[in-house]
């Protein structure tokens, strides 16, 4: 008995260690996301941690397994129109000039 509940301690915490680093990683990909943007436009401020919020949830979003593909889609419209809404549309121009970057920051 003693055995099986030292194991179902040990996978709870290798399940709880798990889910952890998943969320430092959406966090990592939502700060390198925010950052890429801030430096390719040159913005700073609370600007950049609105955005960084907004990537991390993409992000998070993102690593729920079995997302389907129309909530991916849906994802990024949401996406796309929330940076619409931050931004300038001189901004948002010169973002849409660099497909490589927008399609990152938009797509998964």
């Amino acid at each position: 008995m003693k055995k099986i509940m030292a194991l179902f301690v040990f996978m709870f915490a290798l399940s709880f260690n798990a889910n952890a680093q998943e969320a430092k990683t959406a966090q990592e990909l939502g700060k390198q996301d925010a950052v890429a943007l801030a430096q390719y436009l040159e913005i700073d401020g609370q600007i950049v941690t609105d955005l960084q919020n907004l990537f991390t949830s993409k992000h998070e979003t993102l690593l729920i397994a079995g997302i389907s593909d129309e909530r991916k889609q849906v994802l990024s419209e949401v996406i796309e129109h929330k940076l619409a809404a931050t931004l300038d549309a001189t901004q948002i121009e010169k973002l849409k000039a660099d497909a490589v970057l927008y399609k990152k920051l938009i797509k998964n």
